[in-house]
């Protein structure tokens, strides 16, 4: 099969090339290139888009099964409990209205707060940051909303420097490959920028996820090495360090951890280093997202160790007599999510980063009636149990918890924890740059596949911004 194969197919269905993009996870602009010739897809590239057009041709010839008219199934309780009584579309959106001022306002707030505070001009003796791995630039938001001045980043993938770029134009992409800086480079950036205050980033977490293999010979896992190297000759006052919690547990082939061959080579280059698990719903991030975070900071800075920032947020019961009684009731999906209009599958918003994929109809069937919280593994009726996988599959998140950790398939309604709590979709981009605390206004572009990944890959900018502040306070605010 070619593209004018595919094209007839759109046409004779009347499948607009926005909706084929929406589909299929290209670019409209990608769409529209194909269509005049100017540019030719793969056979996997063909392969993705026959597979959504036949989704949606197959749902247009049986004319069946309407989501919009479909059962949506309610629960008040917890998720061991009794589901509430059915109710329809209608009485859903109508219900979710009436509750939206339980949602916290004020979240959408803050988060364009940070974005305009990254967008002021930076002070003469603001920090100079570097950037490894930025990705699409997560922790550079949050270190910009505090003053520092970003004068340059390096990351090998394209379509996420273009969104770098975007949002971040005084930056200036120093290097594609880390493996590929050379002495010589710094020292040039060293002439060109003088003394660098704090360098960020997170190397790839692959390696060390579950998500991935988890193999202690994979390359990435030794990506560390150049970023140590990097902090050795350009010598900045304090760096951070991001990866997954796992990293904790990994071992090297020998059996020895790899986090304690990253802290010693750190401290060989005279940095002493604090270590944290944290879990970014405990600093008003509403998603559990379980990360370890290293502050390095050069030994001859009088301060001291860095102290982390406290967590300002709890889930559940506490203590009111505890230091918990200043804490703040972790925030939720709905509080991230609570003002954006109800979609079903396939349908859209005039928020262009708000509109979810078609799902096919025999796991929106598995998932209508399963209350939030619950899998689609856990039906009574055998025949409404996905044939493989695990309850964390095609399991509904809950409103009234911190999200599940967004990662980069949350557009799969067959992943871990990406059904939305009562609509029977997988969760929208807008939704999860939401739950990760990007900004409304910060610019995503690119085919849609490339900014799930951004997103998804992100360190939240909020929880960036707190650490900022921090390092800030203790270790660069000079005396007056």
């Amino acid at each position: 099969m070619n593209y004018s194969e595919i094209k007839k197919l759109r046409q004779q269905y009347k499948i607009s090339q926005i909706k084929l993009s929406k589909m299929s996870g290209y670019s409209p602009a990608t769409i529209s290139n194909w269509e005049l010739g100017k540019t030719i897809p793969s056979s996997e590239d063909i392969s993705v888009l026959f597979s959504a057009l036949q989704k949606s041709i197959n749902l247009i010839e049986s004319n069946t099964f309407d989501v919009r008219k479909k059962r949506i199934a309610i629960s008040t309780v917890s998720k061991k409990g009794t589901p509430a009584p059915i109710h329809t579309a209608k009485d859903y959106v109508s219900r979710l209205q009436n509750r939206r001022d339980i949602g916290k306002t004020d979240y959408v707030k803050t988060l364009s707060n940070i974005y305009q505070s990254a967008q002021n001009p930076v002070a003469l003796n603001a920090p100079k940051t570097l950037a490894l791995f930025s990705g699409c630039g997560g922790m550079s938001l949050g270190f910009a909303a505090k003053g520092y001045n970003l004068i340059g980043h390096v990351e090998i993938e394209p379509s996420v420097n273009a969104i770098y770029a975007d949002n971040f134009p005084n930056s200036k992409l120093l290097e594609k490959n880390i493996c590929l800086i050379k002495d010589e480079d710094l020292k040039k950036w060293k002439e060109e920028y003088g003394s660098i205050d704090v360098i960020i980033g997170g190397p790839p977490c692959q390696g060390f996820s579950l998500a991935g293999k988890r193999d202690p010979n994979d390359i990435r896992n030794q990506l560390y090495k150049y970023y140590v190297h990097i902090v050795s000759i350009l010598r900045p006052k304090v760096f951070v360090m991001e990866n997954v919690r796992l990293l904790t547990s990994m071992k090297t082939p020998d059996g020895t951890l790899f986090i304690e061959n990253i802290l010693s080579a750190f401290q060989k280059e005279g940095y002493t280093i604090t270590k944290k698990e944290i879990n970014t719903y405990e600093y008003g991030v509403p998603q559990s997202r379980e990360r370890i975070i290293l502050v390095g900071v050069r030994n001859d800075i009088n301060q001291g160790n860095f102290v982390f920032p406290h967590p300002t947020h709890y889930i559940g019961q506490h203590n009111q007599t505890s230091i918990k009684s200043n804490y703040k009731q972790a925030l939720t999906f709905r509080d991230a999510t609570h003002d954006l209009p109800y979609l079903e599958s396939g349908e859209s918003s005039s928020d262009p980063l708000h509109w979810s994929v078609v799902h096919p109809e025999h796991v929106i069937k598995w998932l209508k009636n399963v209350p939030e919280g619950c899998s689609a593994h856990e039906n009574k009726d055998p025949s409404l149990r996905p044939p493989s996988g695990f309850n964390t599959t095609y399991k509904r998140i809950m409103w009234d918890e911190p999200c599940s950790t967004i990662s980069t398939n949350f557009s799969m309604i067959s992943g871990c924890r990406n059904v939305h709590p009562t609509a029977t979709r997988a969760l929208t981009i807008r939704e999860a740059a939401r739950v990760q605390s990007f900004p409304d206004e910060f610019i995503f572009k690119g085919n849609w596949g490339n900014i799930r990944k951004a997103i998804g890959n992100a360190v939240p900018p909020l929880f960036a911004k707190k650490l900022a502040e921090e390092i800030f306070n203790q270790l660069l605010l000079e005396d007056d």
